[in-house]
């Protein structure tokens, strides 16, 4: 059976209607937002991870998650009918859910911005103002701050103005890249500031401010998957601040871009392999260079892994939530708390 996703009653109806069917499974034909959409929805109608699992037939541009679950990069005509025949055969896996929260906070000084980038010293923009609500209150794939998010606002806004120029994934990676070019003058000046003038980062009571010298953005992951099938934390286990990489490590890592000692306060802690049910998110940071460099293989800088994080913006900032841009204006705090599980299918082709 099936259903066109008009509006989110759609999804409940049709979720009303199979309710008593045994062993359902569910195939979400969209991108990382569809996707998103409706396992928000099973996680409304289903306690905990009871919902009926859900695999996925990449429509989007990105498909993060459908990259991470290997149902596919893109649409392939001639893979729907095996998608559908390796649906049975998948494995069911819990996926965390995230729940974001925006608390104000008394006004503060504004820091200086003359010799920062140019999202934050062009505050009066029109088209910050229509993008001030956030998209979502929870998160599946990856929240992340700062230019990437910039530059994504301008790419979704320019796609709501003219979708005829975004009508396939290969026009809308050429239309991000021109997008991108905007911002050149911000990567040239990228060593005159950082992310540390403009927020605080605490992860589980532990404040890693120190460890955004040099980054640009800020990436917070649930899913090994980042930006179109990037994987800014890498694949192997480490030890931080340790930069060896293991002989099975196959996402080089990235010397980080520090100008002497790092801070004493750091603190060596263990890093392990992401996976997306362990309750945990990665913190990443990415200088001007990771960000292009994550796409041919290397990762950024490795933060923490954390249960619990909280975010002190100190000025108005960029952000995106699973891939949907927003401006927050004023000063606040970002908190992020785990907010239970949905089933998902991962395929395993061996």
């Amino acid at each position: 059976q099936i259903f066109l996703l008009d509006n989110s009653q759609t999804i409940l109806q049709a979720l009303e209607i199979y309710r008593g069917v045994a062993n359902l499974h569910i195939c979400v034909c969209g991108g990382d937002g569809s996707v998103g959409w409706v396992l928000a929805k099973l996680a409304e109608v289903y306690d905990g991870p009871t919902n009926p699992p859900v695999a996925i037939c990449p429509l989007g541009t990105g498909n993060d998650l459908s990259r991470v679950l290997n149902w596919g990069r893109e649409y392939e005509s001639k893979r729907l009918l095996t998608t559908l025949l390796q649906i049975p055969a998948a494995e069911k896996a819990p996926l965390d859910r995230w729940h974001v929260e925006l608390e104000s906070i008394a006004e503060r000084q504004t820091p200086d911005v003359l010799n920062g980038p140019s999202f934050l010293r062009e505050t009066n923009r029109l088209l910050y103002e229509n993008f001030q609500m956030l998209p979502n209150s929870y998160f599946i794939n990856y929240m992340s701050f700062g230019l990437d998010a910039a530059i994504a606002l301008d790419f979704h806004d320019h796609r709501a103005r003219k979708p005829s120029k975004f009508s396939s994934p290969w026009k809308n990676k050429v239309m991000y890249i021109n997008e991108s070019l905007k911002y050149v003058g911000d990567f040239a000046k990228a060593s005159r500031w950082d992310l540390r003038g403009y927020m605080k980062v605490i992860c589980d009571g532990v404040n890693l401010t120190y460890s955004l010298r040099n980054c640009h953005t800020l990436v917070i992951l649930n899913i090994p998957g980042y930006a179109s099938g990037t994987n800014p934390w890498g694949k192997s286990s480490t030890t931080f601040p340790n930069k060896e990489f293991s002989e099975n490590e196959d996402a080089f890592e990235l010397e980080t871009l520090h100008d002497g000692k790092r801070d004493e306060s750091s603190t060596p802690t263990t890093m392990d392999r992401q996976d997306f049910g362990d309750k945990k998110l990665e913190i990443v940071g990415l200088s001007a260079t990771h960000m292009g460099l994550i796409h041919v293989g290397f990762h950024g800088q490795r933060i923490a892994q954390c249960s619990h994080l909280t975010i002190e913006l100190q000025t108005p900032m960029l952000a995106q939530l699973d891939g949907e841009p927003f401006y927050i204006p004023a000063s606040v705090v970002v908190k992020v708390t785990h907010s239970g599980q949905v089933m998902v299918l991962r395929y395993n082709s061996v």
